[in-house]
């Protein structure tokens, strides 16, 4: 036969344990589906932030690290959950009561060869565009190479999701299309 499981050596079904980080992932998506969900798409003229990465380019460089438009999207973010700490609440279960989180634990959606990973940053509010890039960095390496711990995927009170090169195609240069996806990975 020459279905897929035929090209990659599979001829019957086969089933195996969900384990470690895939595990952690799984049980984030399956607990999100029980939370209502926040989308907003918009467009907005950028050219302030073009701007901003440009001049930031050289003190990245002296400090090794790539500044990208997430590290600024990222901090933007925290500084609007500042404003609006609603998008950054959680309810319980029964909904009772509302916890408004402290932290700006922002997560950030990954496709990886090993699937989808949220890995998150832990208190962005506190961090330096600089200390966002560094740590989106080790972020990426981590989950590139399937070696992203425990903390660095649950936690996570907010996230976002980048469709990166598409959004360059289907934008103006200097209009920047992004989604805000809120998924509470607490619950």
């Amino acid at each position: 036969s020459s279905g897929i499981n035929a090209e990659y050596g599979h001829t019957q079904d086969k089933t195996v344990e969900i384990k470690g980080i895939a595990k952690v992932m799984v049980n984030t998506m399956n607990a999100a589906q029980k939370v209502p969900r926040f989308t907003y798409h918009d467009e907005y003229p950028v050219d302030g932030l073009i701007r901003l990465k440009k001049l930031m380019k050289d003190i990245g460089k002296e400090h090794k690290v790539k500044l990208t438009f997430m590290p600024l999207i990222i901090k933007a973010a925290s500084q609007a959950l500042m404003e609006f700490p609603m998008v950054n609440a959680h309810v319980n279960e029964d909904c009772t009561a509302i916890t408004y989180k402290a932290s700006h634990n922002i997560g950030i959606a990954t496709d990886t060869p090993h699937g989808l990973m949220v890995p998150n940053i832990k208190n962005v509010q506190n961090l330096s565009i600089l200390d966002i890039a560094s740590e989106l960095h080790r972020l990426k390496t981590l989950s590139e190479n399937n070696k992203l711990s425990m903390d660095d995927v649950t936690g996570g009170t907010f996230s976002l999701s980048n469709v990166g090169a598409v959004s360059n195609v289907l934008c103006h240069t200097s209009t920047l299309t992004f989604t805000l996806l809120c998924v509470d990975t607490t619950a």
